[in-house]
């Protein structure tokens, strides 16, 4: 928690807010700070989307939102988000995720009523934009942008040459399909499969699911399996 004294600007005083976050931290110190800041804003604190009912955006003025999962999931929260946007036009949304779901984030979720923020975002710059919903405030914070300009600058595969079998299974893998589903559906052996996923990892130098889920999601990873920015189909 930084600066936990500095004046944040008071648009909405009784801003009634919904944060959903995994993290503890995020939780304990929004709801701390916000009852600092304007002793009348109230505050409704989950940790997983799925949680939620969606009559709760009748009754908040703002809603701040985590997005940090697998592929799968992130698409699938798109999905439910950008429908609720276009049904709770009164609600404002604030989104922080990770700098590899950028691209995907202005793609699906950004509107005129959406803020986009570093998963990495301090607390202040959270609370500010709840309070200051609607008002002047970045639509996509200077935070996220130095993130992803970051991660593009550490991203060193260049030149993965993947082999066309390896290259469809990471695509299947990219779309939610097991390994099991995938050998059905290409008529092939489980060790066939696995073994080209574990060679497609080794050529990218990527150790584990997640990282291989990060790298699908980045700029490199999409023009490598060809995807555009939110895929439907094989």
């Amino acid at each position: 928690m930084q600066d936990s004294k500095a004046k944040i600007f008071l648009r909405n005083p009784f801003c009634r807010a919904l944060v959903i976050s995994k993290r503890p931290l995020m939780r304990e110190g929004l709801q701390f700070l916000m009852k600092e800041r304007a002793e009348k804003s109230s505050l409704i604190l989950l940790d997983n989307y799925l949680d939620f009912r969606p009559d709760i955006l009748l009754h908040i003025d703002v809603a701040v939102i985590e997005l940090d999962s697998t592929l799968q999931e992130v698409f699938e929260a798109c999905d439910l988000f950008n429908h609720l946007q276009n049904e709770y036009r009164h609600v404002e949304w604030v989104f922080t995720l990770p700098a590899n779901l950028v691209n995907i984030a202005i793609e699906r979720l950004l509107t005129a009523n959406t803020a986009l923020l570093s998963l990495h975002e301090p607390l202040n710059s959270i609370i500010e934009h709840v309070f200051n919903s609607g008002g002047q405030i970045e639509r996509i914070s200077r935070h996220l942008l130095q993130d992803k300009a970051i991660s593009a600058a550490n991203n060193t595969v260049t030149n993965t040459h993947l082999t066309f079998s390896e290259r469809r299974v990471l695509r299947l893998l990219s779309k939610g399909w097991q390994l099991a589903q995938i050998a059905t559906l290409l008529e092939k052996n489980y060790k066939t499969i696995s073994a080209q996923k574990s060679s497609a990892l080794r050529r990218l130098a990527l150790k584990t699911d997640a990282e291989m889920f990060a790298w699908m999601l980045s700029e490199q990873g999409m023009q490598e399996l060809n995807l555009p920015p939110y895929h439907q189909g094989i």
